[in-house]
């Protein structure tokens, strides 16, 4: 691997590994809410207010945070009904197609977020119950949506690590 390569795969790896830091952080503040929420509403008739509105917000930063960093790793759940029946050179063909398709389909979904949000601001666009403004949610998502559109045109050139980096 050429040391251009070796410093974006180290970049990436670290961009990735952070957005899944930030994933399971959110994971975690989302645990002990919904918890202290339910012990609320159980034991003591006071449920939080606003969970759902928060839990949305969780729901969609651990998603897209977390889809890079499945990417890098190559740690996606894939069906391999037919795939393994196939030649090795093959495989490897295909992998880089379905990279590419995703990577260009993710790409998209980030340009058209980054897009959205900037009509969701400008029009003052909140949550139902606790009025939060959407559009830095749009911003995690396309940023989420790119760093994955990145992973995938990456494994265009570098395999992930258990893919069969040989090919």
């Amino acid at each position: 691997m050429s040391r251009l390569k070796a410093r974006i795969a180290r970049a990436t790896e670290a961009v990735t590994t952070a957005a899944a830091w930030g994933a399971g952080l959110v994971l975690a503040l989302l645990m002990l809410l919904t918890t202290a929420d339910v012990a609320g509403r159980y034991f003591f008739n006071a449920p939080i207010d606003g969970v759902f509105d928060l839990t949305h917000f969780a729901v969609s930063t651990m998603t897209y945070l977390g889809l890079a960093y499945c990417g890098w790793r190559g740690a996606h759940v894939t069906i391999e009904l037919l795939y393994d029946k196939l030649p090795r050179a093959m495989q490897g063909v295909l992998d880089r197609l379905i990279n590419l398709a995703g990577g260009v389909l993710f790409a998209l979904i980030a340009w058209r977020t980054w897009v959205q949000s900037i009509d969701v601001r400008d029009m003052g666009e909140a949550s139902q119950m606790m009025e939060i403004p959407l559009f830095p949610l749009y911003w995690l998502v396309a940023f989420g949506a790119g760093l994955f559109a990145w992973v995938l045109a990456l494994r265009v050139l570098v395999p992930a690590p258990d893919s069969g980096a040989d090919r």
